[in-house]
């Protein structure tokens, strides 16, 4: 079979961006491919009372779009909170701290907020025990789980503290593969 100049073209980029894309997920650092399943999608689930709350509103849908950056070396989450006024975004950068070769995180929001902690596995948990949030009300600590609940979700438990103060659970809820927006 004859394939003419153009067609070589096109099967070569083809092959090339296979080769690509396998070279690339082999980038993945160890401590980061227990959040690879959420990459190249959005996740929507509902925001904890205690979230929509603290900033005036019932309870509202959050969605966390999810993608690779930097060769595959940080995972990145962008958070949206359209439905409430104003909106909250806000990103997130997973990555392995090189000291201490555990998985870290910093959040920022555009409404001045941040925070930091990491994350470990426990069995097929994902636990993110040491969070805290700067915000204009204080400082809030969070722990939270995220289990994966088939190949399409994934269920987030989630307790808070504000100020010290005592640990606060919000209903269990279930976050949902949607297509990457």
């Amino acid at each position: 079979m004859f394939i003419g100049h153009s067609n070589r073209s096109i099967v070569l980029a083809i092959l090339l961006a296979l080769a690509t894309g396998a070279a690339a997920e082999d980038k993945i650092p160890d401590g980061l491919k227990p959040l690879a399943f959420m990459a190249g999608s959005c996740w929507d689930g509902p925001l904890p009372e205690f979230v929509g709350q603290s900033l005036g509103t019932g309870v509202e849908t959050v969605s966390h779009c999810v993608r690779w950056d930097l060769e595959n070396q940080v995972l990145r989450d962008s958070l949206r909170m359209e439905a409430l006024d104003p909106p909250v975004r806000g990103e997130t950068i997973y990555y392995v701290d090189s000291e201490t070769k555990t998985v870290r995180y910093i959040f920022l929001s555009i409404g001045g907020s941040h925070s930091t902690g990491s994350m470990k596995v426990d069995g097929s948990a994902l636990v993110f025990d040491d969070e805290r949030l700067a915000g204009p009300s204080g400082i809030s600590t969070f722990r939270t789980t995220w289990t994966p609940d088939g190949a399409d979700a994934f269920v987030q438990d989630r307790q808070r503290s504000r100020n010290g103060g005592p640990w606060t659970n919000a209903p269990t809820s279930r976050f949902v593969k949607k297509p990457m927006r």
